[in-house]
């Protein structure tokens, strides 16, 4: 009997010690897991912290951004949907001053988008190690990184494009007016020629405006053309001195039509990099509401696309 009552001990106190064991055991689990949780509850934190800094200073950028290329785009709307490259055409043969002040917007544009690429590659120093410690984090990385990568082919694209050539065909413009009022027996004649023939050339061979030289290329040929413009060597000299010779008629008999047709892709240029400008600010906004927002139901794609809709940002509608 005693031998009994010893076995009931033992069993009761290895059951208490069990017992115990396992609350000691789940107790350390869960504080384990309280303090898991905590530590990811302040990264969290932190990466809303950062991404919203991070917008916030974006969003000034792109204002001031929006604000000069306002003064591009309005005017030009307005004369395309008037009567389209003849409007503004006409509107740069009657106003004499109107290419040098939009020379300067553009100017003041290209710096608005260079300040909006530098504040990118600052923050993302900053904004990626922070997002990239949450266990979501490297796909959010990985949308940013690819908008900032936008960004960056846009601002190539504005800082080599358009205001370059509008350059070049002023200089080209005024070779060909020199020349159209120089005899063709005197000397300067075969050398006002020479140099825009070369203006000519160095413009339609020049990658960065493929679009522009586009329109100077016979119907059917544009393949064709391409092929050397894209192995930078000229093989069919008959295509080449067409759309050189279509680019000199041009400068020489109707130059603002030139100009014209270059403020109009660099209207399509400013419009792009908006847009783009803008598409960061939506996927930020969308990083932040998923953080935020902890709905493990919600990916990241989703909110992107619902803020880009007309119902939050209207990204393909509304400039700001």
């Amino acid at each position: 009997m005693d031998n009994l009552s010893i076995g009931v001990d033992i069993a009761t106190s290895l059951a208490i010690l069990g017992a115990f064991v396992s609350w000691t055991l789940d107790n350390h689990r869960q504080r384990r897991m309280a303090r898991e949780v905590g530590i990811n509850d302040q990264a969290r934190a932190i990466a809303v912290t950062k991404v919203q800094e991070t917008t916030i200073q974006l969003s000034k950028d792109f204002n001031s951004m929006i604000t000069n290329a306002g003064k591009i785009e309005r005017r030009l709307n307005r004369l395309w949907k008037q009567d389209g490259v003849d409007a503004v055409q006409r509107h740069i043969e009657q106003n004499d001053d109107y290419l040098e002040e939009v020379g300067e917007y553009l100017q003041a544009f290209k710096d608005e988008v260079s300040r909006y690429y530098e504040s990118c590659h600052v923050h993302k120093y900053l904004l990626f190690p922070v997002l990239g410690s949450l266990p979501e984090g490297d796909g959010m990385v990985a949308s940013i990184k690819s908008d900032f990568d936008d960004i960056a082919r846009c601002h190539d694209e504005i800082n080599s494009g358009y205001a370059h050539l509008l350059r070049e065909l002023e200089g080209a413009v005024k070779i060909a007016g020199r020349l159209s009022k120089v005899d063709e027996q005197d000397p300067e004649h075969a050398t006002l020629k020479k140099k825009l023939v070369n203006a000519v050339s160095s413009i339609a061979y020049d990658p960065d405006y493929k679009e522009f030289i586009h329109y100077f290329i016979p119907d059917g040929q544009e393949e064709a053309f391409y092929r050397e413009y894209d192995n930078r060597e000229i093989q069919d000299q008959e295509l080449s001195g067409v759309v050189i010779g279509n680019l000199y008629g041009t400068l020489i008999k109707r130059p603002a039509r030139a100009q014209a047709m270059c403020l109009l892709l660099a209207r399509q240029s400013i419009q792009r990099t908006r847009t783009e400008c803008k598409e960061v600010l939506c996927s930020l906004s969308a990083v932040a509401s998923v953080l935020l927002s902890r709905n493990e139901e919600s990916t990241l794609s989703a909110e992107i696309a619902k803020l880009k809709s007309d119902d939050y940002f209207a990204l393909d509608r509304e400039i700001r």
